[in-house]
């Protein structure tokens, strides 16, 4: 919209008001981009957790509303929309030439309009709310970090206290791939199990002796579902030797 804005300037102003806005321009054309990856930094350094859930969000928005806003602006900035599919866009990149000076770079439309299309759809898959669940959480997610200090942790005293002599299995990481193995045997996706994971549950007997509704309090999905995940699991844990 700014370039818009620019161009709309340029009509029937003399070649000094033009050298002046194409600095403009050059100018807006990296502080755009700087613009846009800003965001992503602070993200990865004040919030990393959520760094990937954002990181698809914005190459996502980018993807889908990119050849809506490109359509907008050249229809503000004078030309028809659809010019851009016949005669691409003139000058749209900035570039150095031989010598070292910033030029205007021409889009063609033989590169444009599929460019326009594969954004399209790839912002299309990557707003999906499916793709974002699957992909979009990594590592330990904060909001459980109270919920395991108490639930978890006040159970396990629990425990402890009415049958000394019982050691729970202990947490390695041989436990946690051989659960993760399990769970994903079952179909579970993985922001599942980390929720699982990340609530305290680090072997495949935690889970095979956690009830339906800890399950659901522990990771809020559906009780139907944690009780048909507990039963599989069971069946696995006790009968696979037989």
């Amino acid at each position: 919209m700014v370039a818009a804005a620019i161009n709309i300037t340029g009509i029937g102003a003399d070649a000094a008001v033009l050298a002046s806005l194409w600095q403009i321009y050059t100018i807006w054309f990296a502080a755009s981009i700087a613009l846009a990856i800003l965001p992503l930094v602070i993200i990865f350094v004040v919030r990393r957790d959520m760094f990937r859930e954002f990181l698809i969000f914005e190459v996502g928005g980018f993807g889908f509303f990119s050849p809506l806003w490109i359509f907008i602006a050249t229809d503000i900035s004078g030309d028809p929309w659809y010019s851009i599919l016949f005669d691409g866009i003139t000058d749209g990149l900035i570039g150095p030439d031989s010598g070292g000076t910033i030029i205007g770079i021409d889009i063609s439309n033989l590169f444009l309009v599929p460019f326009l299309l594969f954004s399209f759809i790839v912002g299309v898959i990557l707003l999906r709310p499916s793709f974002i669940a699957k992909y979009g959480h990594e590592g330990e997610i904060p909001e459980l970090t109270e919920l395991k200090d108490t639930t978890v942790s006040k159970e396990e005293v629990s425990a402890e206290s009415e049958m000394p002599e019982v050691v729970a299995p202990p947490t390695t990481a041989d436990s946690i791939a051989n659960l993760r193995d399990i769970l994903i045997e079952q179909g579970t996706t993985d922001p599942m199990i980390n929720l699982i994971l990340n609530s305290g549950i680090g072997t495949t007997t935690d889970l095979a002796t956690t009830s339906a509704d800890q399950l659901v309090t522990l990771t809020g999905m559906d009780k139907h579902q944690a009780e048909e995940l507990l039963m599989a699991v069971q069946k696995k844990v006790w009968f696979s030797g037989i």
